[in-house]
């Protein structure tokens, strides 16, 4: 006979599988997945939230889908979202936006002529800058140099102060790579004058030339260029005896953020500023200065900002894809990345990478589970990418500490009914086959559901909304005698549908007294309110304390450092890692399966 605990989570169950599931909505999993830099997935959801949208929302849920693909670098994916596009579904700044990411599309694939062809004439305020950056790439990839130096000394008028030296940086070395006609007026000093300068570096002129061309065009942006660009240290020092600009400041003590505060990553962006902010603000009045750049209209342009103004260290920047470039040279100032290289890809001297990795947390579990005895699991996790990585994180440290991992099954991301997939998993299945052995033979035996004997540990590679469907199948099932453990995505469900799961989280959503509750209350009206806002936060405030370690008296290999993200351990692959604890959810009026 079944008790009464076990018919309660049977009823549970039922209920779970017969009502309408209440799954997060595609759109909040599509900004959450953008948040965490999976792009292709937030994509597919943006996708899946277009299906069931009219008109005008069901086009901009394709626009934000191929935006997001686009930050992954598939641009043959974005040509095949835009083709869905109703011709007659786009005006104003939709139509731009789509021409952009066209154009943008059309350059990837090495046909500049073709971009220029899609691109506005009369950009929206809102695009201008991103839309005058492509001109000017495709007008000096079509050999335009004239009208690709107006397309850059326009754009400079629409950034601010912080970022017009990128941008200088930018159109120098599209001079210096581009064949220059004879001479040719352009009605613009600015434009002429560039062009002319880049002439006389190409010549090797004299400096009574350079001299001469300072006097044509005083005030010319290109003066400051002139000793840090192209010439050597001792002709430097004379033309800064003939009143040129100077090189770039040194370094100094300030910290630059590297940041996308525009674009599909803006979100994520501000939570990280506000976590690096509020970290300033608790440092003291000596502590170093902060200042945003934003990366979004591109990242050498955001770097060449921070060194112009003397940054003497860069946090950032956020997006894998800019990690891995700017890790691809040697770092002009000390780095601490706010992402993570590619497995095997040894970081340069001087270059940190950090961030919120969810394979800390299946690692984390993995020790947790070791350190309390327990040595056999099974894994179930959720099939693509993300799912790979923390199995394959889970796995490594498990076997690692002498832990076996006996058996693993993957499951998709739309899945509501889990049984086909947790029975084998379980070892149910074999018994349910012998209980219908025996009634074929005319025995009558009751059926339990249990796990099977020879496991004692279960991970759940899932997020949140697959997280509260599986759990309650599980607690059916009568595994919640296995030690079950599942990522910090997952918790986002709740306590209440997710009571007795151990999740491994950063201490700044965990803590729920002692000094980092104390700064949680201090810091209440700048905190986010979602819970991947809040782990961003402290992303952000850990990175300034370990930027400002990092300036002072450097970042020892093997120091441990509390932070609000976890504890923080610079790991053999010279990257910095999180050691994590797993806690118990407790449910408001949690359910007691027998033998628990």
């Amino acid at each position: 006979m079944k008790s009464a605990p076990h018919r309660v989570a049977l009823l549970a169950l039922a209920l779970s599988l017969a009502a309408p599931v209440r799954a997060e909505s595609p759109a909040n999993q599509a900004q959450a997945a953008m948040a965490r830099g999976d792009y292709r997935e937030a994509s597919q959801f943006y996708l899946a939230a277009s299906q069931a949208a009219p008109g005008g929302v069901h086009a901009e849920y394709l626009l934000l889908a191929a935006e997001a693909l686009r930050a992954s670098g598939d641009y043959a994916g974005v040509e095949a979202i835009l083709r869905r596009l109703p011709p007659a579904s786009l005006e104003g700044l939709a139509l731009q936006r789509a021409g952009l990411l066209r154009a943008e599309a059309r350059m990837a694939q090495g046909d500049p002529s073709g971009a220029l062809a899609l691109l506005p004439l009369k950009p929206d305020p809102s695009l201008a800058s991103p839309i005058l950056d492509l001109r000017a790439q495709a007008q000096f990839a079509s050999g335009e140099v004239l009208a690709g130096t107006a397309s850059r000394v326009a754009r400079e008028q629409l950034l601010p102060e912080s970022e017009r030296a990128g941008n200088r940086q930018r159109l120098w070395t599209e001079l210096g790579r581009a064949e220059l006609a004879p001479p040719a007026g352009s009605g613009d000093p600015r434009v002429s004058g560039w062009i002319e300068l880049s002439r006389l570096a190409r010549e090797g002129a004299p400096l009574s030339a350079y001299e001469l061309w300072r006097r044509r065009y005083p005030g010319h942006p290109g003066e400051a260029q002139l000793p840090g660009l192209f010439m050597p240290a001792a002709v430097a020092g004379e033309l800064s005896t003939l009143g040129f600009g100077a090189a770039p400041p040194p370094p100094g003590r300030d910290l630059a953020l590297l940041l996308p505060l525009s674009g599909p990553l803006a979100a994520a962006a501000q939570a990280i500023h506000a976590g690096a902010e509020a970290a300033r603000s608790q440092a003291g009045e000596d502590a170093p200065s902060l200042r945003v750049y934003d990366s979004q209209p591109g990242l050498g342009l955001a770097v060449a900002a921070a060194m112009e103004s003397g940054a003497g260290l860069l946090i950032g920047p956020l997006r894998k894809e800019d990690v891995a470039a700017l890790a691809a040279q040697p770092p002009q100032r000390p780095t601490l990345a706010l992402n993570y290289l590619d497995a095997g890809r040894v970081p340069p001297a001087g270059f940190t990478p950090f961030g919120l990795a969810p394979e800390d947390e299946a690692r984390a579990a993995a020790a947790h589970a070791m350190a309390e005895g327990h040595s056999r699991a099974v894994l179930l996790v959720q099939d693509g990418d993300w799912g790979e990585r923390i199995a394959q994180a889970f796995r490594g440290e498990f076997e690692s500490r002498g832990g076996s991992v006996v058996a693993e099954a993957r499951f998709r991301a739309n899945t509501v009914d889990f049984s086909a997939t947790l029975k084998p998993l379980l070892g149910l299945d074999a018994a349910e086959a012998r209980r219908k052995q025996l009634a074929a033979i005319g025995i009558r035996a009751e059926f339990e559901p249990r796990p099977r004997g020879d496991i004692d540990t279960l991970f759940i590679g899932a997020r949140a909304a697959q997280a509260k469907l599986i759990w309650p199948q599980l607690r059916f099932y009568r595994a919640g005698r296995l030690a079950s453990y599942a990522p910090a995505a997952a918790a986002d469900a709740g306590a209440a549908d997710l009571g007795g799961l151990r999740v491994c989280d950063a201490p700044w959503r965990l803590a729920s007294q002692g000094e980092l509750a104390e700064l949680r209350g201090r810091l209440a009206t700048v905190n986010p309110r979602s819970a991947d806002a809040q782990r961003l936060f402290a992303l952000g405030y850990d990175a300034y304390r370990i930027a400002q370690q990092m300036l002072e008296r450097g970042l020892p290999p093997g120091d441990a450092l509390p932070g609000l993200s976890g504890t923080l351990v610079i790991d053999a692959d010279a990257a910095l890692h999180r050691r994590l604890d797993c806690v118990a959810l407790v449910a408001p009026d949690p359910v007691v399966e027998d033998g628990e």
